[in-house]
Protein backbone atom coordinates (compact mmCIF):
# COMPACT_ATOMS: atom_id res chain seq x y z
CA UNK A 1 0.00 0.00 0.00
CA UNK A 2 1.73 3.61 -0.79
CA UNK A 3 0.23 6.60 1.02
CA UNK A 4 0.07 9.71 -0.82
CA UNK A 5 0.55 13.21 0.61
CA UNK A 6 -3.06 13.40 0.20
CA UNK A 7 -3.70 10.20 1.23
CA UNK A 8 -1.92 11.52 4.72
CA UNK A 9 -3.77 14.47 5.15
CA UNK A 10 -7.04 12.57 4.65
CA UNK A 11 -6.60 10.45 7.79
CA UNK A 12 -5.01 13.26 9.82
CA UNK A 13 -8.37 15.25 8.98
CA UNK A 14 -10.78 12.27 9.54
CA UNK A 15 -11.64 12.94 13.16
CA UNK A 16 -12.73 16.63 12.19
CA UNK A 17 -15.52 15.55 14.26
CA UNK A 18 -17.44 16.54 17.23
CA UNK A 19 -14.70 19.28 18.67
CA UNK A 20 -17.59 21.98 18.12
CA UNK A 21 -20.20 21.84 21.14
CA UNK A 22 -21.10 23.19 24.03
CA UNK A 23 -20.74 20.17 26.43
CA UNK A 24 -20.25 16.92 26.81
CA UNK A 25 -20.73 14.14 29.16
CA UNK A 26 -20.45 10.37 31.18
CA UNK A 27 -23.14 8.16 30.31
CA UNK A 28 -24.51 5.58 32.43
CA UNK A 29 -22.69 2.78 32.74
CA UNK A 30 -23.07 -0.17 30.45
CA UNK A 31 -22.08 -3.63 30.04
CA UNK A 32 -22.63 -5.30 26.51
CA UNK A 33 -20.95 -8.74 25.39
CA UNK A 34 -18.04 -8.46 23.31
CA UNK A 35 -17.89 -9.26 19.44
CA UNK A 36 -19.29 -13.27 18.74
CA UNK A 37 -18.12 -13.82 15.71
CA UNK A 38 -14.63 -14.25 14.61
CA UNK A 39 -13.03 -13.12 18.19
CA UNK A 40 -9.86 -12.56 18.53
CA UNK A 41 -8.16 -12.84 22.09
CA UNK A 42 -4.28 -11.91 21.82
CA UNK A 43 -2.62 -13.67 24.30
CA UNK A 44 0.60 -12.29 26.52
CA UNK A 45 3.85 -13.42 25.25
CA UNK A 46 5.95 -15.44 28.05
CA UNK A 47 9.53 -14.32 27.60
CA UNK A 48 10.47 -11.17 25.31
CA UNK A 49 8.96 -9.01 23.24
CA UNK A 50 8.71 -10.24 19.29
CA UNK A 51 7.13 -7.78 16.02
CA UNK A 52 3.50 -8.27 15.79
CA UNK A 53 1.28 -6.31 13.52
CA UNK A 54 1.35 -2.69 14.21
CA UNK A 55 -2.49 -2.16 15.13
CA UNK A 56 -1.95 -4.82 18.29
CA UNK A 57 -0.81 -1.91 19.83
CA UNK A 58 -4.14 -0.50 19.94
CA UNK A 59 -4.72 -3.18 22.40
CA UNK A 60 -8.51 -3.90 21.16
CA UNK A 61 -10.09 -6.97 21.06
CA UNK A 62 -12.47 -5.52 18.41
CA UNK A 63 -10.23 -3.43 16.26
CA UNK A 64 -8.75 -7.68 16.15
CA UNK A 65 -11.62 -8.81 15.36
CA UNK A 66 -12.67 -6.07 12.58
CA UNK A 67 -9.28 -6.47 10.73
CA UNK A 68 -8.99 -10.34 10.74
CA UNK A 69 -12.76 -10.04 9.37
CA UNK A 70 -12.06 -7.33 6.99
CA UNK A 71 -9.25 -9.55 5.86
CA UNK A 72 -10.53 -13.39 5.77
CA UNK A 73 -10.86 -15.47 3.05
CA UNK A 74 -7.98 -13.49 0.52
CA UNK A 75 -4.03 -12.83 0.98
CA UNK A 76 -4.94 -9.87 -0.89
CA UNK A 77 -5.67 -6.58 0.08
CA UNK A 78 -8.94 -5.29 -0.25
CA UNK A 79 -8.02 -2.92 -2.90
CA UNK A 80 -6.90 -6.33 -5.09
CA UNK A 81 -4.02 -5.21 -5.57
CA UNK A 82 -3.92 -1.30 -6.75
CA UNK A 83 -1.37 0.79 -5.22
CA UNK A 84 -3.56 3.92 -4.87
CA UNK A 85 -5.69 2.27 -2.45
CA UNK A 86 -5.05 1.69 1.49
CA UNK A 87 -4.82 -1.60 2.55
CA UNK A 88 -7.78 -3.26 5.00
CA UNK A 89 -6.31 -2.60 8.06
CA UNK A 90 -5.98 1.31 7.08
CA UNK A 91 -9.61 1.79 6.53
CA UNK A 92 -10.35 0.00 9.37
CA UNK A 93 -8.48 1.20 11.71
CA UNK A 94 -8.87 4.74 11.06
CA UNK A 95 -13.27 4.11 11.03
CA UNK A 96 -12.77 1.90 13.99
CA UNK A 97 -11.05 4.85 16.13
CA UNK A 98 -13.89 7.97 14.54
CA UNK A 99 -16.56 5.73 16.01
CA UNK A 100 -15.11 5.19 19.15
CA UNK A 101 -14.23 9.12 19.23
CA UNK A 102 -17.65 9.97 18.24
CA UNK A 103 -19.63 7.56 20.72
CA UNK A 104 -17.11 8.96 23.44
CA UNK A 105 -18.00 12.31 22.42
CA UNK A 106 -21.89 11.55 22.41
CA UNK A 107 -21.31 10.45 26.15
CA UNK A 108 -19.65 13.47 27.01
CA UNK A 109 -21.97 15.75 25.68
CA UNK A 110 -25.02 14.26 27.19
CA UNK A 111 -24.04 14.25 30.11
CA UNK A 112 -23.21 17.90 29.92
CA UNK A 113 -26.46 18.48 28.74
CA UNK A 114 -28.12 16.54 32.03
CA UNK A 115 -25.46 18.90 33.79
CA UNK A 116 -27.54 21.97 32.15
CA UNK A 117 -30.89 20.47 33.11
CA UNK A 118 -30.17 19.97 36.87
CA UNK A 119 -28.78 23.53 36.82
CA UNK A 120 -32.14 24.81 35.11
CA UNK A 121 -33.93 22.17 38.15
CA UNK A 122 -32.45 24.08 40.30
CA UNK A 123 -32.82 27.87 39.74
CA UNK A 124 -36.26 27.21 38.76
CA UNK A 125 -37.22 26.81 42.18
CA UNK A 126 -34.87 29.39 43.23
CA UNK A 127 -36.47 32.16 44.75
CA UNK A 128 -34.02 34.97 43.03
CA UNK A 129 -34.00 36.35 39.44
CA UNK A 130 -31.77 34.28 37.25
CA UNK A 131 -33.46 35.04 33.55
CA UNK A 132 -29.84 35.98 31.93
CA UNK A 133 -28.39 32.43 33.11
CA UNK A 134 -31.82 30.24 32.55
CA UNK A 135 -31.49 32.14 28.67
CA UNK A 136 -28.17 30.99 29.10
CA UNK A 137 -28.68 27.76 29.88
CA UNK A 138 -31.40 27.25 26.81
CA UNK A 139 -28.89 28.05 24.25
CA UNK A 140 -26.39 25.81 25.60
CA UNK A 141 -28.64 23.16 25.56
CA UNK A 142 -29.84 23.91 22.02
CA UNK A 143 -26.00 23.88 20.92
CA UNK A 144 -25.80 20.59 23.18
CA UNK A 145 -28.67 18.82 20.90
CA UNK A 146 -27.12 20.30 17.87
CA UNK A 147 -23.69 19.21 18.21
CA UNK A 148 -25.14 15.53 19.17
CA UNK A 149 -27.18 15.20 15.78
CA UNK A 150 -24.71 16.21 13.80
CA UNK A 151 -22.02 13.52 15.66
CA UNK A 152 -24.95 11.25 15.56
CA UNK A 153 -25.53 11.45 11.56
CA UNK A 154 -21.33 11.09 11.55
CA UNK A 155 -21.48 8.24 13.66
CA UNK A 156 -24.37 6.13 11.92
CA UNK A 157 -22.59 6.55 8.52
CA UNK A 158 -19.18 5.20 10.20
CA UNK A 159 -20.92 2.44 11.79
CA UNK A 160 -22.32 1.28 8.52
CA UNK A 161 -19.20 1.64 6.54
CA UNK A 162 -17.44 -0.64 8.99
CA UNK A 163 -19.55 -3.25 9.29
CA UNK A 164 -19.80 -3.22 5.62
CA UNK A 165 -15.32 -3.56 5.69
CA UNK A 166 -15.63 -6.26 8.67
CA UNK A 167 -19.06 -8.08 7.35
CA UNK A 168 -20.25 -7.82 10.81
CA UNK A 169 -23.73 -7.16 12.16
CA UNK A 170 -23.96 -3.19 12.69
CA UNK A 171 -25.89 -4.22 16.01
CA UNK A 172 -22.82 -6.38 17.54
CA UNK A 173 -20.18 -4.04 16.38
CA UNK A 174 -22.66 -0.75 18.31
CA UNK A 175 -22.41 -3.54 21.46
CA UNK A 176 -18.41 -3.92 21.07
CA UNK A 177 -17.75 -0.36 20.91
CA UNK A 178 -20.25 0.33 23.99
CA UNK A 179 -17.98 -1.96 26.11
CA UNK A 180 -15.32 0.11 25.29
CA UNK A 181 -16.77 3.43 25.90
CA UNK A 182 -18.15 2.09 28.93
CA UNK A 183 -14.98 1.48 29.82
CA UNK A 184 -13.34 4.72 29.21
CA UNK A 185 -11.16 3.71 25.80
CA UNK A 186 -9.62 5.89 24.14
CA UNK A 187 -7.87 5.08 20.75
CA UNK A 188 -4.04 5.31 22.25
CA UNK A 189 -1.35 2.76 20.43
CA UNK A 190 0.53 1.21 23.57
CA UNK A 191 4.17 2.42 21.95
CA UNK A 192 6.71 5.33 22.11
CA UNK A 193 6.84 7.93 19.83
CA UNK A 194 9.89 7.36 17.44
CA UNK A 195 12.34 10.07 16.50
CA UNK A 196 13.18 8.67 13.51
CA UNK A 197 12.55 5.44 11.36
CA UNK A 198 14.89 2.96 10.12
CA UNK A 199 15.01 3.74 6.17
CA UNK A 200 15.19 0.11 5.58
CA UNK A 201 11.58 0.07 6.08
CA UNK A 202 10.84 1.66 3.33
CA UNK A 203 11.06 -1.21 1.11
CA UNK A 204 7.64 -2.52 2.86
CA UNK A 205 6.17 -0.25 0.32
CA UNK A 206 4.76 -1.97 -3.16
CA UNK A 207 5.94 1.41 -5.45
CA UNK A 208 9.65 0.38 -3.81
CA UNK A 209 9.19 -3.40 -4.22
CA UNK A 210 7.90 -2.73 -7.71
CA UNK A 211 10.68 -0.09 -8.91
CA UNK A 212 13.10 -2.03 -7.48
CA UNK A 213 11.79 -5.93 -9.14
CA UNK A 214 11.96 -3.76 -12.31
CA UNK A 215 15.81 -3.27 -12.21
CA UNK A 216 16.96 -6.36 -9.86
CA UNK A 217 17.54 -4.08 -7.19
CA UNK A 218 17.75 -5.68 -3.55
CA UNK A 219 15.14 -2.20 -1.70
CA UNK A 220 17.06 -3.24 1.21
CA UNK A 221 20.58 -2.76 0.32
CA UNK A 222 20.05 0.69 -0.82
CA UNK A 223 18.21 1.73 1.77
CA UNK A 224 20.09 2.84 4.73
CA UNK A 225 20.15 5.25 7.67
CA UNK A 226 17.03 6.75 9.19
CA UNK A 227 14.34 9.05 8.29
CA UNK A 228 13.40 11.81 10.92
CA UNK A 229 10.90 14.59 10.88
CA UNK A 230 13.51 17.45 10.18
CA UNK A 231 14.26 15.53 7.10
CA UNK A 232 14.41 18.37 4.50
CA UNK A 233 11.91 16.89 1.54
CA UNK A 234 11.73 20.52 -0.37
CA UNK A 235 13.97 18.60 -3.03
CA UNK A 236 12.03 15.02 -3.14
CA UNK A 237 10.05 16.47 -6.65
CA UNK A 238 13.47 17.25 -8.33
CA UNK A 239 14.87 14.91 -11.43
CA UNK A 240 16.62 12.03 -9.58
CA UNK A 241 20.28 11.27 -10.12
CA UNK A 242 20.97 9.43 -12.92
CA UNK A 243 23.59 7.52 -11.28
CA UNK A 244 21.62 6.44 -9.17
CA UNK A 245 20.92 2.39 -9.50
CA UNK A 246 17.55 1.71 -10.98
CA UNK A 247 17.45 5.39 -12.70
CA UNK A 248 15.07 7.14 -12.33
CA UNK A 249 11.75 4.86 -11.15
CA UNK A 250 13.96 2.99 -8.13
CA UNK A 251 15.95 6.57 -6.91
CA UNK A 252 12.90 8.73 -7.40
CA UNK A 253 10.11 6.08 -5.07
CA UNK A 254 12.73 6.35 -2.17
CA UNK A 255 12.56 10.12 -2.38
CA UNK A 256 8.61 10.13 -2.27
CA UNK A 257 8.63 7.54 0.00
CA UNK A 258 11.00 9.02 2.32
CA UNK A 259 9.22 12.56 2.04
CA UNK A 260 6.03 10.82 2.99
CA UNK A 261 7.35 8.90 6.25
CA UNK A 262 9.05 12.59 7.22
CA UNK A 263 5.56 14.34 6.81
CA UNK A 264 3.87 11.49 8.94
CA UNK A 265 6.51 12.19 11.40
CA UNK A 266 5.64 15.77 11.16
CA UNK A 267 2.07 15.38 12.15
CA UNK A 268 2.63 12.40 14.53
CA UNK A 269 5.09 14.81 16.38
CA UNK A 270 2.48 17.36 16.53
CA UNK A 271 -0.57 15.58 17.75
CA UNK A 272 1.36 14.09 20.27
CA UNK A 273 2.13 17.88 21.72
CA UNK A 274 -1.48 18.42 21.27
CA UNK A 275 -2.68 15.38 22.98
CA UNK A 276 -0.36 16.08 25.85
CA UNK A 277 -1.61 19.79 25.98
CA UNK A 278 -5.63 18.08 26.06
CA UNK A 279 -3.97 15.22 28.71
CA UNK A 280 -2.87 18.73 31.07
CA UNK A 281 -6.38 20.41 30.76
CA UNK A 282 -8.39 17.30 32.13
CA UNK A 283 -6.26 16.97 34.58
CA UNK A 284 -6.35 20.47 35.59
CA UNK A 285 -10.38 19.96 35.12
CA UNK A 286 -10.69 17.12 37.17
CA UNK A 287 -9.02 18.62 40.49
CA UNK A 288 -11.16 21.87 39.43
CA UNK A 289 -14.22 19.88 40.06
CA UNK A 290 -12.73 17.65 42.85
CA UNK A 291 -12.58 21.38 45.02
CA UNK A 292 -15.81 22.17 43.56
CA UNK A 293 -17.52 19.20 45.26
CA UNK A 294 -15.60 19.96 48.46
CA UNK A 295 -16.72 23.35 48.69
CA UNK A 296 -20.27 22.57 48.10
CA UNK A 297 -19.54 20.27 50.88
CA UNK A 298 -18.69 22.71 53.09
CA UNK A 299 -21.47 25.42 51.97
CA UNK A 300 -18.88 27.40 50.36
CA UNK A 301 -20.20 26.79 46.17
CA UNK A 302 -23.95 26.31 45.70
CA UNK A 303 -24.55 23.05 43.23
CA UNK A 304 -25.23 25.11 40.35
CA UNK A 305 -21.72 26.84 40.42
CA UNK A 306 -20.18 23.17 41.04
CA UNK A 307 -22.25 21.70 38.02
CA UNK A 308 -20.47 24.95 36.02
CA UNK A 309 -16.94 22.87 36.71
CA UNK A 310 -18.50 19.31 35.61
CA UNK A 311 -19.66 20.62 32.43
CA UNK A 312 -15.81 22.07 31.78
CA UNK A 313 -14.42 18.77 33.17
CA UNK A 314 -16.50 17.06 29.96
CA UNK A 315 -15.92 19.23 27.60
CA UNK A 316 -12.27 18.65 28.16
CA UNK A 317 -13.14 15.06 28.26
CA UNK A 318 -14.22 15.36 24.96
CA UNK A 319 -11.65 17.19 23.64
CA UNK A 320 -9.28 14.76 24.81
CA UNK A 321 -11.17 12.30 23.11
CA UNK A 322 -10.75 14.05 20.09
CA UNK A 323 -7.09 14.52 20.27
CA UNK A 324 -6.10 11.32 21.23
CA UNK A 325 -8.01 10.10 18.47
CA UNK A 326 -5.94 12.17 16.20
CA UNK A 327 -3.06 11.04 17.52
CA UNK A 328 -4.74 7.87 16.77
CA UNK A 329 -4.77 8.39 13.03
CA UNK A 330 -1.63 10.40 13.22
CA UNK A 331 0.03 6.75 13.71
CA UNK A 332 -2.07 5.30 11.09
CA UNK A 333 -0.74 7.37 8.95
CA UNK A 334 2.79 6.55 9.72
CA UNK A 335 2.13 2.98 9.19
CA UNK A 336 0.34 3.69 5.64
CA UNK A 337 3.26 5.96 4.36
CA UNK A 338 5.41 2.55 5.50
CA UNK A 339 3.59 0.31 3.26
CA UNK A 340 1.30 -0.85 6.20
CA UNK A 341 3.02 -4.40 6.50
CA UNK A 342 6.01 -3.56 8.80
CA UNK A 343 5.80 -4.66 12.18
CA UNK A 344 6.21 -3.15 15.43
CA UNK A 345 7.72 -4.34 18.80
CA UNK A 346 5.32 -4.69 20.79
CA UNK A 347 6.51 -3.81 24.84
CA UNK A 348 3.47 -6.01 25.85
CA UNK A 349 3.31 -8.29 23.43
CA UNK A 350 0.27 -10.10 21.62
CA UNK A 351 0.12 -13.32 19.92
CA UNK A 352 -2.62 -12.44 17.49
CA UNK A 353 -5.15 -15.23 15.91
CA UNK A 354 -3.59 -16.36 12.44
CA UNK A 355 -6.89 -14.85 10.51
CA UNK A 356 -6.32 -11.75 11.74
CA UNK A 357 -2.80 -11.71 9.83
CA UNK A 358 -2.82 -11.48 5.87
CA UNK A 359 0.11 -12.51 3.80
CA UNK A 360 2.87 -10.19 4.14
CA UNK A 361 5.74 -11.69 1.16
CA UNK A 362 9.00 -9.45 1.70
CA UNK A 363 8.41 -8.10 4.98
CA UNK A 364 11.20 -5.66 6.20
CA UNK A 365 12.59 -4.96 9.61
CA UNK A 366 10.61 -4.16 12.09
CA UNK A 367 9.63 -0.73 13.80
CA UNK A 368 11.58 -0.70 17.12
CA UNK A 369 10.45 2.19 19.39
Amino acid sequence: MVASRSMVAVFIGALGIACAGSGVSASHAMAHPRLERGEVRPEASASRASPGPWWLAFESETLNTLIAEAGRGTALPASGGRLDLPAAEIGVSVAYVALLVQTLSLTYIDSARAAMRRQTQLITASPGPHDDFSQELKRREAGAAASMKKIDAQREAQLASLAARSHLPEERLQKAIADEVAARKQPRLAIPLPQAIPAALLANRDDIQLAAALYGIDPQARLAGTIDAAEDTGGSGQEADADLPGYPLFPEAVAQGRAEVAEALRRLQASSDAAVDANRRVREAKALFEQGKARMSRGEMSEIQMLEDYQGLMLDLQRLAASNGNLAIAWIALMASLGSRAPVVLHAPHAPDAAALRARPRMAGAVSF
